[in-house]
């Protein structure tokens, strides 16, 4: 292993164990020093890879960008078919249902809120999902020859919000005792719309 092998190795171990330290502590109550510790380096070797805080943050920003791949890449290839982008949104539901998805997602909501560099850049990959989900749905509307009730990008923001908050509320141990399911046949059928 080279020495650049080594420290993107390096890097990524850092990421890691600053995700934890995120998840258990939150953005601001862990320190540089937790991360370091977590992660078995010295604290000059941990500034030696990312100058700060922030810098893991953003890093984070790009782990979720490289994680939402390939879904984003799989609901390109939908072709316009209906159960294909269906089976997307199943996924992406899966994905923001995990526990930690969820309290991750708290703490860069509340980081984004104090941070511009923060929020634009988890706010990049919202905007990647978002345009690649209308795109979908644009498709699935000129394969079924009709017209959406809603314009695509208001329809692939509503079906994402949905999502996300139903699995926010579930991840943070929120869900309501009503079986409620955001992907309900009927509540999409009203978002995508009959077929023709």
């Amino acid at each position: 292993m080279n020495r650049t092998d080594r420290n993107e190795q390096r890097a990524s171990q850092i990421l890691q164990a600053a995700l934890q330290c995120f998840l258990s502590k939150g953005f601001h109550q862990t320190s540089m020093r937790d991360i370091a510790q977590a992660a078995g380096v010295s604290l000059g070797n941990l500034y030696n890879h990312f100058p700060g805080k922030e810098a893991l943050i953003l890093a984070t920003a790009e782990a979720e960008r490289d994680e939402l791949q390939p879904l984003l890449q799989r609901l390109a290839g939908c072709n316009g078919e209906r159960a294909q982008v269906q089976g997307f949104l199943r996924d992406f539901h899966t994905l923001c249902r995990q526990p930690e998805w969820a309290l991750l997602s708290v703490e860069v909501l509340a980081e984004s809120a104090r941070n511009p560099a923060v929020a634009a850049a988890f706010a990049g990959n919202r905007a990647q999902l978002q345009r690649g989900l209308a795109e979908a749905l644009q498709e699935v509307a000129r394969r079924e020859r009709r017209r959406p009730v809603l314009a695509p990008a208001l329809q692939a923001q509503v079906l994402l919000d949905a999502i996300e908050s139903a699995a926010l509320r579930q991840g943070l141990g929120e869900a309501s005792d009503v079986d409620t399911d955001v992907l309900d046949p009927s509540l999409l059928a009203a978002l995508l719309g009959a077929r023709a």
